[in-house]
C-alpha cells in the first residue's frame, strides 16, 4: 500500500497517507518496545520496521520460545487489527549496527537441534567481494558465532 500511495507517478498517489502508514509503523514499534521493555521486563536489543529482536537472557530453547510466546500474546492483546508472530529464535547474534547482522538461528521455533545461519546486510554476502575475503570473512564470522568461549574463539583465530 505505502509503495503505491508513495509513488508520485502512481494512480493513487497520495504522499500525505504514505507518511500516515509510516508514522502508524514507528508508533506502533514503539509501543510494542515499550511493553516488551517496561510492562514485562525483557531487554529489546533491536527493534526496525516490523519487528524486534529480544534478549530472553537464556541459553535454554524451550524457555526462549516460551518467553517469545509471552510476548507476542501481550502485544497481539493491544492491537485488534494487527498480530505479531514468533519468526525465530536465534542461538547467538552478532548485531552490528542497524539492517547489519548474523545470527545462529534455530530452524523452527518447535526444534532445538537444527540451526542455520542469516546473515543479513554484510558486506561478505556480497558478489563483488573477492573469494578470499569472502572466505576469510565467514571463518571469522562462523567461530565468533560458534558458541565457544572468547578465550577458545581468541586461541583458534590468532
Amino acid at each position: 500500500m505505502y509503495g503505491c500511495l508513495g509513488f508520485s507517478s502512481s494512480w493513487f498517489y497520495a504522499s500525505a497517507l504514505a507518511a500516515l502508514i509510516t508514522w502508524m509503523g514507528r508508533e506502533t514499534l514503539k509501543r510494542t518496545i515499550d511493553v516488551t521493555t517496561n510492562e514485562l521486563n525483557f531487554d529489546v536489543v533491536y527493534g526496525d520496521t516490523d519487528s524486534i529482536m529480544v534478549n530472553t537472557n537464556t541459553n535454554i530453547f524451550k524457555e526462549a520460545t516460551d518467553i517469545g510466546q509471552k510476548i507476542k500474546k501481550k502485544i497481539n492483546e493491544k492491537y485488534w487489527t494487527l498480530e505479531i508472530e514468533l519468526d525465530g529464535v536465534f542461538k547467538s547474534l552478532l548485531l552490528l549496527k542497524k539492517k547489519k547482522y548474523a545470527a545462529v538461528m534455530y530452524n523452527s521455533t518447535t526444534n532445538d537441534k537444527e540451526f542455520h545461519t542469516e546473515i543479513k546486510g554484510l558486506d561478505l554476502v556480497r558478489r563483488d567481494w573477492c573469494p578470499l575475503s569472502k572466505k576469510l570473512g565467514n571463518k571469522v564470522l562462523f567461530t565468533i558465532l560458534s558458541g565457544k568461549s572468547f578465550e577458545e574463539i581468541e586461541m583458534e583465530l590468532w
